[in-house]
């Protein structure tokens, strides 16, 4: 077994040697530490600290996307790539802290009454959007009431409310129907985010056009060009929290003049570009982990085994006539053999892991409820529930996308499981942006592979927290009223036990399957400075600089 001084020991020779990433896995295994174990470092060891507020500013950040974004407007969507790039453009009222906590971010204080039913943010004052309007209560209440028609947590919150209020120039006061403990975390999140625009540019009835995606934060948008690129640039007024950065909030420093977001669909492609120098930086989801070989050791560039971040998850449609159908989604769940799956999408055991768990390990809310249904593997008990359901061969529409390699292993290898099994599917191979329109359409589809982000809180589950309303449409009597129930209470111990039955109830009610825990990949250039290890939310461009 490692010892601690062991470790420690290890930790040293790579802070005081330059040894390669191989080299690290080399005597790592040798302490009995695989490469999955040691990503839970890797990004402390081979990334410079942004904390000690010494970065070099200018120069342009270059960054390769899997894809065209579907919208900039984050009220939108859920896609990944949206958030990605939006990061540094928006922000919100409340971020994650270093431990996933909310803090407050464009919010100055936060006040909850007695009884629960009225809460309270004030607002920072001073704060300009980029456009050159100064943020007040009446951009917020605009900003909220928009989200909580769009998004499904926001929808949710607003089931709660009575009204929102700007009472005056700097606060906000939000009346609710009953005690509602998950606000200040359902305005923390950072996918389909609560961002704050100007209540102009949302009076004026879209935000596609570049000239309206207008935030607060340290990076404007400057241009953008349909499939070639969306160009930032440093805000310049921006108004920084004082105190240095903490997690997703506290000071953003703005170093590069400009981060350049490039699609590039095709992973080779995104490889050689990493390789020749042409992209800085390459999303963390976006890199397929049978291209570790070809980047580990390649000079000048930085190639980190991340902690899982993601597993993916076939969602099954409630509202489909083959899918709502509860004896054939019990078909494809018996029959999902997920080892073949994580091999296909991930390589060798050190990027992926089985598990159950829906909320990640490095979080309190971990649980392995339903574990019994999970990775069942068991075709034979897929065909007898496939008799059981009936089923008359109707072709099974399952979306997927070869933009994110993952996704399109994970569905190639399901589709050959499924097909041995009697099952006949028609398995449809698209770009996202399109699997992201059509799953807002429960007409269009049966299934759909998709991976799930980590997450703080089983409220940010897209289908916990959005229940009955994020695509499948999970519409169960009993778990929509568990899922009120967590999201009312305020507390941890009163939360947990709910939230264990939830799970339980997801693995019975089979509103989507989840395939495993997926170890991604950090890429960039070893120009590349001061990426911190807490990357689980999406990266931090606002402390990165580049030298060299």
């Amino acid at each position: 077994m490692t010892s601690q001084r062991d470790l420690l020991r290890l930790l040293a020779s790579v802070e005081s040697t330059n040894i390669s990433r191989r080299e690290l896995v080399k005597r790592g295994s040798a302490l009995g530490l695989g490469a999955y174990a040691l990503g839970a470092v890797g990004p402390q060891l081979f990334q410079a600290r942004a904390q000690d507020n010494a970065g070099t500013p200018g120069g342009n950040l270059t960054v390769a996307l899997v894809g065209e974004p579907p919208t900039l407007d984050e009220h939108q969507t859920t896609a990944g790539v949206t958030a990605e790039v939006t990061s540094p453009v928006y922000e919100t009222l409340f971020a994650y802290d270093n431990e996933f906590q909310p803090i407050p971010m464009l919010a100055d204080t936060y006040t909850i009454s007695e009884d629960g039913l009225t809460q309270t943010i004030t607002l920072r004052q001073g704060v300009p959007f980029h456009n050159g309007e100064v943020m007040t209560a009446a951009d917020v209440k605009a900003s909220l009431d928009r989200w909580g028609q769009i998004s499904g947590v926001g929808k949710n919150l607003y089931a709660k409310i009575t009204s929102v209020d700007a009472t005056d120039d700097h606060t906000i006061t939000l009346n609710l129907t009953e005690p509602y403990g998950t606000v200040a975390i359902a305005l923390s999140n950072n996918t389909q985010a609560c961002s704050i625009y100007p209540k102009s540019v949302i009076d004026a009835g879209t935000l596609e056009p570049n000239e309206t995606c207008i935030g607060t934060g340290p990076y404007r948008l400057a241009d953008r060009r349909a499939d070639a690129y969306i160009r930032l640039e440093r805000f310049d007024d921006y108004a920084a929290l004082e105190g240095g950065p903490n997690g997703y909030g506290g000071t953003k420093y703005a170093y590069a003049d400009t981060i350049e977001f490039i699609p590039v669909t095709d992973i080779a492609a995104r490889v050689a570009g990493l390789q020749a120098g042409d992209y800085l930086m390459h999303m963390t989801s976006a890199m397929s982990n049978d291209q570790y070989d070809v980047v580990v050791d390649y000079p000048g560039l930085v190639t980190t085994i991340n902690t899982p971040t993601e597993w993916p998850v076939f969602f099954l449609n409630w509202q489909s006539p083959v899918m709502s159908n509860l004896a054939l989604r019990e078909a494809v769940q018996a029959t999902l053999d997920m080892e073949p799956m994580l091999q296909a999408a991930y390589g060798t055991a050190d990027f992926y892991q089985l598990d159950p768990g829906l909320m990640m390990k490095q979080t309190a809310w971990y649980t392995t409820a339903g574990e019994d249904r999970y990775n069942m593997a068991d075709p034979e008990l897929g065909r007898q529930k496939l008799e059981e359901a009936g089923y008359d061969g109707t072709p099974v529409r399952f979306m997927s996308t070869q933009e994110y390699g993952y996704m399109y292993a994970t569905s190639t290898v399901a589709v050959q499981q499924l097909e041995a099994i009697g099952m006949v599917i028609d398995h449809q191979v698209i770009d996202w942006a399109t699997v992201v329109e059509r799953r807002a359409q429960p007409e269009e589809w049966d299934m759909f592979v998709t991976g799930h982000g980590f997450v703080p809180d089983p409220s940010q589950i897209s289908y916990v927290g959005q229940m009955n309303i994020y695509p499948g449409w999970w519409d169960s009597e009993d778990s929509l009223e568990l899922a009120a129930q967590m999201l009312a209470a305020g507390t941890f111990e009163e939360r947990f036990p709910i939230w264990e039955q939830i799970q339980a109830n997801a693995y019975t009610q089979i509103p989507a399957i989840k395939i495993g825990d997926g170890a991604t990949l950090t890429v960039l250039s070893d120009q590349v400075k001061g990426m911190d290890a807490q990357f689980e939310r999406g990266y931090k461009y606002w402390n990165l600089w580049i030298e060299g």
